[in-house]
């Protein structure tokens, strides 16, 4: 057996793309040791494939002071361009972000590498997850370095965040059932004698599909796919192809120059069907992929880091609820499921070869630019914004639900900066009375009580990923405070003046299926 290293720390993610990097500064910020695995020996920026950062995405980073420094290096986009000549307003929704931000992935990536590591974060190039066992009290995962030696590191958690070929699902003996949305589509940096009239261009007309978007330094990104021609991955991309398929698409090929990288990949719909397996979870392209319509990788991918981070510290501070954990694949299942099916069925629809669906393809998209309600709902879902969790019956209407990003009294001054430390808020009424905040005190470290910054009778408790956990519109004193105990035990664990023991995470024992103890 090879040299086993321990401690490394409580967690061991597996991949430092999006995904990993945002998940290492959660963990790093709430004071929890990680390190961060990549094969990649240095950075290499022209694997960039996604260049949209949506609304709801820059509002986690934004909880994370980081979000205007990513705003800088890229160009706002309100007006998302569909097929032809419609166009998606997100000038209306709500918050801060009320666009699309077009910027390379790896400034998204600079920006989360930045912040992990100046949180504490371990981030280890050039290592190879190869292989990994876990038991009641850890994980071990066998780690290829750059010379071929091998070690093993030990960890209370692994997280999978290493791509669509993941390492970590394969070794949990986990399918990745699905099937290829598109094959052979063609990818090139180039140069245009042209810059094309909006920030990203897209066009299909059946037969070809091309989309442009800029690395923000002269260079594009083109993204293309020739039903007449489906080559293999391995053969190299065809500029004259490439061009002419362009101007199929969009009608010129705007001047494209020789480029300085191409490649071939196919797009596949897949999704593993556990996102937990004891103490190793799965996030990102590790556990879902889907077609690259409408931009919702690499957004995807951070909001399952935003949900399992703050999971993850809860566990291993001791005070998570027994049920919190499986909460991570009960909540980002189904939306990865939902971001598959949607994204998949936008791009068969832009593919649409007879001349009748394209004609049906015509009518959606001017009824999804022209009538309110359905834009409404149609830039709420591509922003994330309307993103929802399962409540449970009889909730009050918020809970589930994106926490908006309320004016609160006194400094911060508003919700999202507040949230910044990874702690649950609790919005209260600004009169509200003194027995509220002794009621966020006896959770002291878990819990900042706030009073709104405006009238209010509603009192929610926010998670620490921008979620109403609960909410009530109780007004009268003994019972609010007493519906604000309830909610504060079921969310943050046992108050701090009521100490007993809870499993540590070097004590719980997973169940005979491998996925731990439930709800």
């Amino acid at each position: 057996m090879p040299p086993t290293d321990r401690p490394t720390g409580n967690v061991l993610i597996v991949g430092a793309g999006p995904t990993g990097l945002l998940l290492a500064g959660d963990l790093a910020a709430a004071g929890i040791g990680c390190t961060v695995l990549e094969r990649r020996p240095e950075e290499t920026t022209n694997l960039t494939r996604a260049f949209a950062v949506h609304a709801r995405s820059l509002e986690m980073l934004d909880a994370r002071g980081v979000a205007e420094e990513l705003v800088a290096t890229g160009t706002r986009v309100s007006r998302l361009r569909l097929l032809g000549s419609t166009a998606l307003d997100l000038s209306r929704l709500p918050g801060r972000f009320p666009y699309v931000l077009v910027t390379p992935q790896y400034e998204t990536e600079r920006v989360l590498r930045e912040r992990a590591l100046s949180a504490g974060a371990q981030i280890v190039h050039g290592a190879e997850a190869v292989g990994l066992r876990q038991d009641a009290a850890g994980v071990d995962v066998d780690v290829r370095d750059a010379g071929g030696g091998t070690r093993t590191l030990r960890a209370s958690y692994v997280v999978g965040a290493d791509g669509v070929r993941s390492t970590v699902r394969e070794a949990l003996g986990l399918p990745f059932p699905g099937r290829a949305a598109v094959r052979s589509v063609m990818l090139a940096d180039v140069r245009l004698d042209r810059a094309p009239a909006d920030v990203l261009s897209v066009g299909a007309v059946g037969d070809a599909f091309a989309f442009l978007a800029p690395f923000g330094d002269g260079w594009y990104r083109v993204i293309a796919w020739n039903r007449r021609r489906q080559a293999p991955d391995s053969e190299p991309v065809d500029m004259d192809e490439l061009r002419e398929v362009t101007r199929r698409a969009l009608g010129t090929d705007l001047g494209m120059g020789e480029p300085r990288w191409t490649s071939r990949f196919h797009s596949d719909e897949r999704q593993v069907p556990r996102y937990r397996v004891g103490r190793a979870f799965l996030a990102g392209d590790a556990a879902h992929v889907h077609s690259p319509a409408g931009g919702q990788g690499m957004n995807t991918g951070m909001q399952d880091a935003a949900n399992l981070g703050w999971k993850l510290a809860a566990e291993l501070r001791g005070w998570a609820p027994s049920w919190l954990l499986d909460s991570y694949h009960e909540e980002r299942h189904p939306v990865g499921r939902l971001v598959l099916r949607r994204s998949g069925a936008l791009l068969r629809f832009a593919l649409a070869e007879p001349r009748s669906l394209r004609a049906a393809r015509a009518a959606a998209a001017y009824a999804a630019t022209h009538v309110p309600p359905v834009a409404r709902r149609i830039a709420g879902a591509v922003s994330g914004i309307d993103l929802a969790y399962p409540a449970p019956r009889g909730s009050h209407p918020l809970t589930g639900r994106r926490a908006p990003d309320v004016p609160l009294a006194g400094d911060p001054g508003r919700l999202y900066e507040l949230l910044a430390d990874g702690r649950f808020v609790l919005v209260v009424a600004a009169n509200d009375p003194a027995v509220t905040y002794l009621a966020a005190k006896r959770w002291a470290g878990r819990v900042h009580c706030a009073p709104a910054g405006g009238a209010t009778r509603t009192t929610a408790l926010v998670r620490p990923d921008g979620y109403v956990a609960w909410a009530t519109d109780e007004t009268a004193p003994d019972r609010r405070a007493a519906a604000i105990r309830d909610a504060l035990s079921q969310w943050c664990g046992r108050p701090a003046d009521r100490p007993a023991h809870e499993p540590r995470p070097s004590e719980t024992v997973p169940g005979e299926d491998g996925t731990g103890t439930g709800r």
